[in-house]
């Protein structure tokens, strides 16, 4: 009987190793991603038809630093007309960079906006680093609010703009005031817990979830329940959202984006987009549809 005992033994050793070592894998890839190259980025976005005329913009780089210092790198893509006192602030997906969010300048562009696209931290040309996918990011987000005002003027008519993990660093900026005049957040989700949770449920694997959080939490420091957009817009009574998803969006279901505007406080439309899978909104519709649809909130102008 001995023997059986041992066995026992080592094949529960083997059991928690092996989840332990799944747990951390899953949790690094989720905080310590490894994000595209801006080349990369660059070449998707021409083989999908969203690079668009943006070689022929005016596009003026610089960099912000964030929060604790950390430097951000970022460009302005110039309005064509020099005068324009519109800007927007557009944030890009998890493991893209500022080449990401090009696919929606031209549709801000036409509008008259200067936009301002950006390295998230730990992704683009930024230095590697742990990532929130919202709650640090949104602080960042805000010290490239207040450089955009310092830089360019306080009597600027700024807005955001964000995608998956842009959509839910924009909308956790709403925790902290921001002086913004409107959000669109495409294919956002509620809180990153409740994201990953219902993932390895939709897989089957939810016994993971545990192990997942307690490696994110207690080794790489990030609580993920506190990158939580749905928190955030309970917050928000003024700044009209437009919550953008497409229908077939099975990575970021369109639902999350019916609660987040169910527990926004301020006026906003949930728009779903027909035969658009995750962050595909832009490139389904083209640059007129996707405009057509930001122009449905109220202070888009």
């Amino acid at each position: 009987m001995k023997w059986l005992k041992l066995l026992f033994l080592v094949l529960l050793f083997l059991l928690v190793l092996a989840y332990s070592g799944v747990s951390v894998y899953l949790a690094r890839s989720i905080v310590k991603p490894i994000p595209m190259t801006l080349e990369q980025e660059e070449q998707w976005e021409k083989e999908h038809g969203m690079w668009n005329d943006f070689d022929q913009y005016d596009v003026e780089e610089y960099s912000v630093q964030g929060v604790d210092d950390y430097q951000l790198h970022a460009a302005l893509v110039k309005a064509e007309n020099p005068a324009s006192n519109k800007y927007v602030i557009i944030t890009h997906g998890f493991r893209s960079n500022r080449n990401g969010a090009v696919k929606y300048v031209p549709v801000y562009r036409a509008l008259g906006y200067n936009c301002i696209i950006y390295d998230v931290r730990g992704h683009g040309k930024n230095t590697p680093v742990t990532v929130t996918l919202g709650q640090i990011e949104s602080q960042d987000l805000m010290k490239l609010i207040d450089d955009t005002y310092q830089r360019y003027g306080s009597d600027i008519y700024l807005g955001l703009q964000g995608e998956s993990m842009g959509s839910s660093i924009s909308l956790n900026a709403l925790n902290y005031n921001p002086n913004i005049r409107f959000i669109v957040a495409d294919c956002g989700f509620t809180n990153l817990y409740d994201l990953i949770d219902a993932g390895y449920d939709a897989n089957h694997v939810r016994f993971l979830m545990s192990g997942v959080n307690l490696v994110t939490k207690y080794i790489y420091g990030v609580d993920m329940k506190l990158t939580s957009a749905i928190d955030a817009v309970g917050h928000n009574h003024s700044i009209p959202v437009t919550f953008i998803h497409g229908a077939d969006d099975v990575f970021i279901t369109p639902d999350n984006s019916e609660k987040l505007s169910q527990a926004n406080g301020s006026d906003d439309k949930v728009l779903i987009v027909k035969g658009a899978a995750h962050a595909e909104s832009r490139e389904v519709l083209g640059i007129e549809g996707y405009q057509k649809l930001v122009q449905q909130n109220p202070n888009v102008k």
